[in-house]
């Protein structure tokens, strides 16, 4: 947290980066989020196990909502969000190296999300970037306890 978090609280002063930026920003943010959602649904129909394929299944869907947070903030700043369409399914059906992938896409997602830390995003970015960011670590101390 900087002097200017401490100090304002919630508010906020000095120049932020422009709407282009933040769609600039946020789509290679929401590609990463794409692919590991891909994992993810290989993970959930690859699991036997009923636990484990409702802990996967909860992942995924704070994923989902993740992404629609981001999504709805580029479409907010007057951007074409990335859509995952370029995506093949088959390529991320991995068997047995599917639980690595997984980890070292929320690592990749983890370090995107950390780049983002020290950018002067609006305060509705940050807010949702904050967001994001608690929902990665869950998820991934969650992926770790499986």
């Amino acid at each position: 947290m900087g002097i200017k978090e401490l100090i304002l609280q919630k508010g906020w002063a000095g120049r932020t980066i422009d709407r282009d930026e933040t769609v600039d920003r946020f789509n290679p943010i929401i590609r990463v989020m794409n692919e590991l959602m891909q994992f993810y649904l290989a993970a959930s129909e690859a699991a036997g196990d009923n636990a484990k394929q409702a802990a996967i299944n909860g992942s995924l869907r704070t994923l989902r909502m993740d992404i629609g947070k981001m999504c709805e903030t580029v479409f907010s700043c007057g951007g074409v969000a990335y859509n995952g369409i370029d995506l093949n399914p088959e390529d991320y059906r991995l068997g047995t190296a599917l639980s690595a992938r997984i980890l070292a896409q929320e690592a990749k997602l983890e370090s995107a999300l950390d780049d983002e830390t020290n950018i002067e995003h609006q305060m509705r970015s940050r807010a949702i970037l904050g967001v994001v960011t608690e929902n990665q670590k869950e998820r991934l101390h969650s992926l770790r306890g499986l």
